[in-house]
């Protein structure tokens, strides 16, 4: 297999998750339903509107002699408003465990972590940065796509607002920002887009609409947690993973 094909390969994280300890609760999704604002904003560390402005890989440090340097993804955030929890200076870096290994040439994905472009602009719900798989409330869920004014997950499923602050999902549609991310100057196709995917709007809810609701809600929500810029300079331990047989050629 040559070096162009190896750097396409998606190795998906969800599969291994079980058998990862520490890991399995926190990357349990959601049931399916409405969500509650309050919810959401309850369970977070931190929450704002931001847009990514830097993206780094960096390689944990093996757990034991035999485990491989798993790559991890940072993703840098200029803070354009804050919602809930207190986030030092204009930035933030979120970790999350995923990414390039530059030197195999080699790009771990995970179906239970965003993938992230430079100028994207999210609504984050955050939690355990530094210290989770995906620093995320929910993981997918924890992250709103703001797309030409409007709101959407990260699959492309249009949300909705209802009565007391509950978010639903509408229709997946066509969002360039969802169907593709490109790393280190290769687009790799996400696959996450539905068969039925639609032409936005839609029925999605308007980003100002969102915003100025999620301020409201905040006022009454106290703050769960201190929350932690992630630093890719800094040397960390990785989750306990064995190396699988290499790629034949």
């Amino acid at each position: 297999m040559n070096h162009h094909c190896r750097f396409l390969a998606f190795v998906l994280l969800s599969i291994l998750v079980a058998a990862l300890p520490g890991l399995a609760g926190a990357a349990a999704q959601r049931p399916s339903g409405p969500v509650l604002l309050s919810g959401l904003l309850a369970e977070s560390d931190a929450a704002f509107l931001g847009r990514v402005e830097k993206i780094t890989y960096a390689l944990a440090e093996p757990s034991g002699p035999e485990s491989v340097r798993v790559p991890h993804t940072f993703v840098t955030y200029r803070v354009e408003r804050s919602f809930v929890g207190s986030v030092p200076g204009g930035t933030v870096t979120l970790r999350f465990m995923g990414g390039l290994d530059a030197a195999k040439g080699l790009y771990m994905a995970s179906s239970r972590k965003p993938e992230f472009d430079l100028g994207d602009r999210d609504i984050l719900f955050v939690q355990g940065n530094a210290a989770r798989m995906c620093p995320l409330v929910g993981n997918l869920e924890g992250r709103l796509r703001v797309v030409a004014g409007r709101v959407y997950s990260e699959e492309g499923r249009s949300v909705r607002v209802g009565g007391g602050g509950a978010l639903s999902l509408g229709a997946g549609y066509r969002l360039p920002e969802v169907e593709s991310t490109t790393v280190d100057g290769r687009v790799l196709q996400t696959q996450r887009r539905g068969p039925k995917a639609l032409d936005p709007p839609g029925d999605a809810v308007a980003e100002a609409d969102l915003v100025g609701l999620l301020a409201e809600v905040a006022r009454g929500v106290a703050v769960r947690a201190a929350f932690v810029s992630a630093d890719p300079t800094v040397p960390f331990a990785g989750p306990e993973m064995m190396p699988a047989m290499p790629p034949s050629d």
